[in-house]
């Protein structure tokens, strides 16, 4: 009994360190969650600071 020949193996090809690595479309998404995340606090902090302002204008009686 001949056993099966083996076949020499190779490690698998590691990407270059100095390619850049492309964005994929994953990353869009995020970003433009992460723009929208950013959009919703600045409005959360627009209201708030203008509910302080109108209490300071009416003499913080609230």
């Amino acid at each position: 009994m001949n056993p099966a020949p083996q076949l020499p193996t190779q490690a698998p090809a590691l990407p270059d360190r100095e390619a850049p690595l492309s964005p994929g479309p994953e990353a869009h998404v995020r970003a433009q969650a992460k723009a929208r995340k950013k959009e919703r606090k600045a409005e959360r902090l627009r209201f708030f600071f203008g509910w302080c302002e109108g209490c300071r204008a009416f003499g913080e009686g609230f």
